[in-house]
């Protein structure tokens, strides 16, 4: 009998639902308290961005992330795998320009990271935003440092971008400049990824 080559092909089932507002408490434990946390906030290393209280946090993701008349504006939603809620995914629309949207991820345990999981959510993010809000061009913002975040964006089709003030300046409006112009790291030290869907 001669050899032959298996293949085995893992298909990754991730699905993704609005957050609740009385999910809005545990997104945040997700984001900020997990062991996933120092992946991309807080000393030391990433002083810049520091781990945000509970009512700083509350401050940021309003509670239209949370219902679903507001979902033009943006939403934080929850990613399952098989069921199991394994992290959040969000996107905000509000302060950029039509047809735009910039996504952040985060998972709510190191191990569910570095499965293909985040790629895959975020992909089910942009098919949602552009069926469903004819989102037809998205920008992620991660720190410069957070290689493997910016690995996994790229899978999900994202590309790095050179010059950050003429991208930022492509989508953000101008009077929220000022104010979510520079990324949550600095413009220096902010990643900028952005897609554009082809029609």
């Amino acid at each position: 009998m001669y050899g032959r080559t298996l293949f085995i092909f893992e298909f990754i089932m991730i699905t993704i639902r609005h957050a609740a507002i009385d999910e809005k408490r545990k997104t945040y434990e997700w984001l900020c308290l997990s062991d996933t946390a120092a992946m991309h906030m807080g000393k030391p290393d990433f002083p810049e961005n520091p781990i945000p209280t509970w009512q700083e946090f509350q401050n940021d993701f309003e509670d239209f992330y949370y219902q679903q008349e507001s979902l033009h504006l943006g939403s934080v939603m929850i990613i399952e795998k098989d069921g199991n809620e394994i992290g959040a995914t969000c996107y905000a629309c509000f302060h950029l320009h039509h047809h735009m949207a910039e996504l952040d991820i985060w998972l709510k345990s190191k191990a569910y990271c570095g499965k293909g999981y985040g790629t895959e959510a975020l992909k089910e993010l942009i098919n949602y935003l552009n069926s469903s809000l004819d989102t037809t061009q998205f920008i992620i913002r991660p720190s410069e440092k957070n290689i493997g975040a910016i690995k996994s964006y790229q899978k999900a089709g994202f590309r790095k971008i050179e010059n950050k003030e003429e991208a930022i300046n492509q989508y953000l409006l101008e009077k929220y400049l000022d104010n979510y112009g520079s990324g949550d790291y600095g413009m220096n030290s902010t990643a900028v990824l952005t897609l554009v869907l082809e029609d």
